[in-house]
């Protein structure tokens, strides 16, 4: 039990380690694209950290098994190093009882990693989409930043103004709009500046930009019959890009609707999500023959080949599943035939490692 004990600790410290700094980094370059999207004015600055709070199990769903890889291949690879491993078989440690502790670190990350994939990931992404299709709706004054020239994604329309007050007030308003043109006509444009603007909303519902105090350009560039108009208050109908409801992304199904599902959509993420747990002890058991090394050699002699390794595993699941989605893979097959490959290669390793114990043995006693 201390042994355990002792395997233990070095493998979840190591993990938790490894798993903070690849989240920090993964989740460092997601944030900068919805800071590109809050900066143009597609997405308001307040959903950005619930976004990427939602976002978390997602990254944590592969994140977790590939540190608890390399986790063992550090921690085994040290003791292999600094010559524990010797001491400890020396001692009557098996590789049997190598293999028991070390999958019952497994088990514990599968737990954790079946919880995630299963069904905190599938909730936050249900949570995810419910808000991305909130900001749909918004129009481009709920986004409006202050003191910055906003484009709207159609590129026909720049905004801009000065200050926003708590109660939605806006001050020095610019509005420059285009019209569409016909042929190689240049394009018509309006363009609104008013001392002031609020939104209002009428008995219909619809919504309004009000503003005050201004004029109104309208022509067309390099000629000079332009229309100018001075108004105290000036009425424009706001209109909200409108959600599309398609089809639910296949991440956001709950697992529960995912079994007796026949279409390949649901099959092959169900496959997946159970793949990734069961991918874990995999791995696991992989990891322990690819981390003996001799002490001469160093700690990290097989550290990148057995990450080849690792995601060579990891991306043949994905692309199994693209292929199954498809309709390429038949759906009786699933993904089970990619964990019977990975196996097959793991008993061919400890085989491998069987013989070549043996060879040495046989050229010990020629000696």
């Amino acid at each position: 039990m201390i042994l355990f004990r002792y395997f233990a600790r070095e493998i979840f410290i190591t993990m938790f380690a490894v798993a903070g700094i690849v989240l920090v980094i993964s989740m460092g370059w997601r944030f900068s694209g919805y800071l590109e999207n809050a900066a143009a004015g597609l997405m308001s600055r307040e959903v950005l950290f619930a976004v990427m709070a939602y976002r978390l199990p997602g990254f944590l769903e592969l994140i977790i098994p590939v540190s608890f890889f390399l986790s063992i291949m550090l921690v085994h690879g040290r003791m292999h190093a600094d010559s524990e491993m010797i001491v400890l078989q020396a001692c009557g440690m098996s590789t049997w009882r190598l293999i028991q502790m070390t999958l019952l670190t497994a088990l514990a990350v599968m737990i954790m990693t079946a919880m995630i994939s299963l069904w905190l990931k599938p909730m936050s992404e249900r949570r995810v989409e419910t808000l991305l299709g909130d900001q749909n709706n918004l129009t481009e004054f709920d986004t409006l930043i202050p003191g910055r020239f906003q484009t709207l994604a159609s590129g026909k329309r720049v905004t801009y103004t000065e200050g926003i007050s708590d109660e939605g007030e806006l001050a020095r308003v610019f509005i420059n709009d285009y019209k569409e043109a016909a042929g190689n006509e240049p394009r018509q444009a309006v363009t609104v500046i008013a001392d002031s603007g609020r939104t209002q909303v009428d008995s219909a519902g619809r919504r309004f930009l009000v503003l005050n105090n201004g004029r109104r350009y309208q022509g067309k560039p390099g000629e000079k019959n332009y229309q100018s108009i001075e108004y105290e208050e000036y009425g424009q109908l706001v209109v909200s890009g409108k959600s599309i409801q398609g089809k639910k992304r296949r991440t956001a199904i709950p697992t529960s609707e995912l079994f007796g599902a026949t279409d390949a959509t649901a099959v092959s993420e169900l496959h997946w999500r159970v793949g990734v747990v069961l991918l874990i002890p995999v791995i696991a058991l992989l990891a322990i023959p690819l981390a003996r090394v001799n002490p001469r050699q160093g700690r990290f002699t097989r550290l990148v080949p057995a990450m080849i390794l690792c995601f060579v595993y990891i991306l043949a699941l994905s692309g199994a599943r693209t292929a199954l989605e498809k309709g390429d893979i038949p759906l009786d097959m699933g993904l089970w035939w990619i964990h019977g490959i990975a196996l097959g290669t793991t008993f061919l390793m400890y085989r491998l490692e069987w013989m070549s114990e043996k060879l040495n043995k046989l050229a010990m006693l020629f000696r």
